[in-house]
């Protein structure tokens, strides 16, 4: 019941919120929160605070009963409350930033007012029950980004995270599990490339190439029958564009110990894509005209769809499975594929056409604008969360 989550509703709330008031957003602060899954959500929350479009603030200790067991639950959900002080109304929100999608934080999905979901598939959402089902909306593409000039916020956020992890430390962490907890969210901050490194406009100047890169799974870390499907996908990928193309692609397989021991002539010569490299990595992608996307692990939604999208690249993507918030139109944002052969006759086509790359650019660039860019992509969740 609406009671047990400590909110008031007004009687007469409008479902169509068309307008924008001043928002407090408090945002959990809980043994869950993941720098790098959560940065999106955080950089856009953080922007409209700069905007003086929400008041922003860390919570770790709430009084929203839903929160008492997620505080202590290592699900990566990153959850708010937000409240329009104006009509006295407030929602509890969660954004799942999971792959797999049919993984749920229950108890989340139970007792909050929206939850926004990554990975969202009409199939395993028609699992849930009814009134779960209600509850859930997709996200847009997404990546993990930074804001470089938000100084005092990054303070603000690295002094709260320790807060919070000594006093996780006192009650229920060893000191142990509380420093390499500190540790990787320190070195996930300090390795997110700023969102000024992803960007680009339809004005820019690209290289006529091709890019193409992506990692392969150790099957002995991994669900193996899973992996071993992905990875042979990815391998045909990467041989049959670099026998077609030639020097026009530019990529391969990331450098890892797998990929160097069974495939060493389909390794990547790139910038290597560990997090310590992701931010030379992240401003080369900004070069290439043409960008291959295909789908992540369990046939998620890849970070590399809206970094793709970010740097206004011709997005050249398999056929995507997964829901949007707002619809990526295939053959307006990006044009698609189903195998390496058409993938590859997609690619020449831009390659080819200037008139197709420039429109295909400036649509997925509006797109962009719209509906990924951090800032503008946490108000329509806001407002969609708002409104029910």
């Amino acid at each position: 019941m609406r009671a047990t989550l400590g909110l008031s509703k007004a009687t007469h709330y409008p479902k169509s919120h068309d307008r924008w008031t001043m928002l407090k957003v408090e945002v959990l602060m809980g043994e869950g929160f993941d720098i790098w899954l959560h940065s999106y959500f955080l950089v856009g929350l953080i922007q409209l605070a700069q905007r003086n479009e929400v008041k922003l603030s860390f919570v770790r200790n709430p009084d929203w009963t839903c929160c008492k067991v997620l505080l202590h639950d290592g699900y990566p959900l990153f959850t708010i409350k937000c409240t329009d002080n104006a009509c006295n109304y407030s929602r509890i929100i969660s954004f799942d930033p999971k792959d797999q999608s049919d993984a749920w934080q229950i108890r989340a999905l139970d007792e909050c007012d929206v939850y926004f979901k990554r990975s969202t598939y009409a199939p395993d959402t028609g699992c849930l029950t009814k009134s779960q089902q209600l509850k859930v909306l997709p996200i847009n593409p997404m990546f993990a980004t930074w804001s470089s000039d938000a100084p005092v916020w990054t303070l603000r956020t690295c002094v709260d995270f320790v807060r919070t992890s000594l006093g996780q430390l006192s009650s229920r962490r060893s000191l142990r599990t509380t420093i390499n907890a500190l540790i990787k969210s320190s070195y996930g901050l300090a390795t997110l490339s700023s969102l000024n490194h992803y960007e680009d406009a339809p004005t820019s100047f690209k290289r006529k190439q091709i890019l193409f890169q992506t990692r392969l799974w150790d099957p002995e870390q991994e669900d193996g029958s899973r992996v071993e499907a992905c990875n042979n996908e990815r391998v045909e990928m990467v041989r049959i564009l670099r026998n077609k193309l030639g020097r026009r692609l530019v990529g391969g397989l990331i450098r890892t110990p797998f990929s160097e021991k069974h495939y060493p002539d389909l390794l990547s010569d790139l910038t290597p894509t560990s997090r310590v490299k992701r931010p030379e990595f992240i401003r080369l992608c900004r070069q290439f005209l043409v960008r291959v996307n295909i789908k992540a692990l369990f046939d998620a939604t890849p970070y590399s769809l809206g970094e793709s999208l970010a740097a206004n690249n011709c997005l050249v993507s398999q056929t995507i499975r997964n829901n949007f918030a707002s619809p990526l139109v295939e053959g307006k944002h990006y044009l698609g594929f189903t195998t390496p052969d058409e993938c590859v006759d997609v690619c020449l086509e831009l390659l080819n056409s200037d008139e197709k790359a420039n429109i295909l650019r400036k649509e997925a660039h509006e797109y962009y604008r719209t509906a990924v860019r951090p800032v503008e992509a946490m108000k329509t969740f806001l407002t969609l969360a708002m409104s029910r």
